[in-house]
């Protein structure tokens, strides 16, 4: 591979390191928020792959600059503390989000949708970018790591049904019956 090449890859690992550093942070904040049960579990153990991705991701990383690149590294911290910066932020707003429990986990369940989609396409684009440079262990990776994603993005398609289920007999049925929640028996349920 040349110079040229390995360059483009490292960009594009760099870029899907940063993705999986903001998401766990994403992940850590929408589990304190989501009750025990099928989704929450979900969560958890997406947030463990999560964090072997960004470790398999910095190791190829390491492999290919073989040793220590101060510029790449500098490149690769910023572009990783942006990304940690922004979900940091947004934060806050999942805490607001809704009129209920059950409203704040199915927005986050779609937000997590968005995110696993970004994923999917970030290592389908790496994958390929690596294969027609030559570059077979990175394009491995991306295929494995991208295999993953789409197992997680059809585990939460799954439970959305039933959380937007809860939504409706906490913020409807609820209302009419005084208030009476739903959305933890709907979120312990529901399989991912």
């Amino acid at each position: 591979m040349n110079e040229a090449a390995e360059k483009k890859v490292v960009q594009y690992l760099e870029e899907a390191r940063a993705t999986e550093l903001a998401l766990i942070q994403v992940l850590r904040s929408q589990l304190a928020m989501t009750p025990h049960g099928a989704y929450r579990d979900a969560l958890d153990h997406h947030l463990g792959e999560t964090e072997d991705h960004a470790r398999r991701v910095q190791t190829r990383l390491d492999q290919l600059r073989g040793g220590f690149h101060p510029g790449q590294a500098v490149a690769g911290l910023a572009e990783s503390l942006i990304a940690q910066g922004l979900a940091l932020a947004k934060t806050p707003l999942d805490l607001l989000r809704g009129s209920g429990g059950g409203e704040k986990v199915l927005k986050n369940a779609k937000d997590t949708c968005a995110t696993e989609a970004l994923e999917i396409a970030t290592y389908t684009a790496l994958q390929r970018l690596a294969s027609d440079v030559g570059d077979t262990r990175t394009a491995t990776l991306a295929a494995s790591l991208r295999a993953e994603e789409e197992r997680m993005l059809a585990r939460v398609m799954r439970v959305l049904p039933g959380l937007a289920s809860a939504v409706v007999e906490d913020d409807v049925r609820g209302a009419r019956r005084g208030g009476r929640s739903q959305s933890s028996r709907v979120c312990q349920t529901a399989r991912p």
